[in-house]
């Protein structure tokens, strides 16, 4: 049985077809968990992978249950040729759907997936027992090869805890991940390293918002089409985001503007929100479930839960930049009167560098990790690092399994001897706090490539490595 092939225009991905592949050519069955976040990619990753196996792909809808089971029946029927179901037969349960799959299948292997499960689980709650029961009695003996996927991230990972049917039941996990910056940069290959940097640091990494880029135009006019038209997806997703999956999202929503506005201390956050810290934990906690905010801490913490030192963070800059510049222009009813190249030009291109720093900063801790050819060593660990007062901050620290230390200034502008000294400053306060004396390797990072003599002197001497966004990029 040759292996399926992924089809060209399914960008990147290699090691999750792989994954989906491996479990395809096994001998046995398997019950597989497909967790990403809405546009990571999932259902145009396994869609095409269903095709190539002659699988079966069913997407579910907020339908009742009858209508979904009989929706996924006349889709079996399609794949299995069952004039029958193809006309709207029904089956009277789901067992009798998966019995009359195990029965065609025999022992081939054979592919179903289902798509946004924890729709199909809202409208029949008693589904995830009925395969617990089939995948203990039924599967054992098959190959049937069960694809279970989710938008609902929180919803899936709640499927595998102890308490949960499904738990113990799955055979492997794939979870799809936003892209790098290296990724999002395939989107618009004839961009200018800064440029690239831009649009990821305006797009994000969600393939569903970069697959909107059109790489023939200047990234000014993507914005402009993309995201400042008002009838464009990208110009109220953020505001639409979380509507699927809650019913009330009022205080989700205020935590994700607050962060998004520079409120990354649990403190700043509970005020620029107007509630107390005890009502915010929840959703906060239900955020980060969902990965959409992240908590963050120095690197040199050793119990991270436990750490008042905790900032957050938006793990999506497309939600960074809505919320900062295109908030505030719909808000104040601005696009009413004011063409996307006036919006852009008046309000957004003359603050965009202002904004591009933070992006900055998490792109060269991405280029650590991706391009590890340009650095000391290959890092163990990688984050960033501020002191218990938040007075003293260092952008990019990595650890070796050994011990050695890479620390790391980023400036979306130029570098200067200033920095480098307050560099090594600060690599000192990081190195006594993990009490070690390996080596320590210090880095500017400048995304407009400009650094003054004396960081240019330090770089040719050896004693800083001087790193621009074209040194990101290869």
């Amino acid at each position: 049985m040759a292996d399926p092939v992924k089809p060209a225009f399914v960008r990147d991905r290699d090691d999750e077809w792989r994954r989906l592949a491996g479990a395809w050519a096994s001998e046995r069955p398997e019950v597989v968990f497909v967790i990403g976040r809405r546009r990571v990619g999932k259902s145009f990753l396994l869609a095409p992978f269903a095709s190539a196996v002659e699988g079966i792909y069913y997407q579910a809808t907020r339908q009742t249950e009858s209508e979904q089971l009989r929706s996924l029946a006349r889709i079996a029927g399609e794949r299995l040729g069952d004039a029958a179901l193809q006309r709207g037969a029904s089956l009277p349960d789901w067992e009798a759907l998966f019995e009359l799959l195990l029965d065609r299948a025999g022992s081939d292997p054979f592919l179903v997936v289902i798509d946004e499960f924890p729709y199909l689980e809202a409208a029949s709650p008693a589904l995830p027992s009925v395969l617990q029961s089939l995948i203990d009695h039924r599967f054992p003996g098959s190959r049937l090869k069960l694809v279970l996927s989710g938008s609902h991230v929180s919803a899936m990972k709640r499927l595998q805890e102890a308490d949960q049917p499904l738990y113990a039941r799955r055979t492997e996990r794939v979870v799809l991940s936003p892209f790098s910056y290296l990724d999002a940069a395939a989107f618009v290959p004839a961009y200018t390293p800064q440029d690239r940097i831009r649009a990821y640091g305006i797009f994000g990494g969600l393939p569903g918002h970069l697959s909107l880029l059109d790489p023939g135009e200047e990234l000014a006019v993507n914005v402009q089409r993309q995201m400042l038209d008002s009838g464009a997806r990208l110009y109220d997703e953020a505001q639409r985001l979380l509507d699927a999956f809650l019913g009330d999202a009022e205080i989700h929503y205020s935590i994700i503007e607050a962060v998004a506005a520079g409120k990354r201390a649990w403190s700043g956050i509970s005020s620029r929100v107007g509630k107390s810290s005890g009502s915010l934990s929840r959703p906060m906690a239900w955020l980060i479930d969902m990965e959409m905010v992240r908590r963050d801490v120095p690197i040199t913490v050793s119990r991270p839960s436990r750490s008042k030192r905790a900032v957050y963070t938006l793990t999506d800059p497309y939600l960074a930049f809505w919320h900062q510049f295109v908030s505030p222009l719909i808000q104040a009813g601005v696009p009413d009167t004011a063409s996307p190249e006036r919006m852009w030009k008046g309000s957004i291109r003359p603050r965009l560098d202002e904004y591009m720093g933070p992006v900055f900063e998490e792109v060269c801790r991405q280029a650590v990790h991706a391009r590890p050819s340009l650095f000391p060593f290959e890092p163990y660990r990688i984050g960033s690092w501020w002191s218990a007062d938040a007075r003293e901050q260092v952008d990019v620290v990595a650890v070796s399994e050994a011990g050695d230390l890479l620390v790391g200034e980023c400036k979306w502008g130029a570098v200067g001897g200033a920095d480098l000294h307050a560099l090594e400053r600060r690599a000192k306060l990081i190195a006594a706090e993990m009490r070690t004396d390996a080596s320590v390797h210090l880095a500017l990072f400048s995304g407009s490539g400009r650094a003054d003599a004396a960081v240019r002197e330090a770089a040719a001497r050896g004693l800083v490595l001087f790193l621009s966004a074209e040194h990101l990029f290869g």
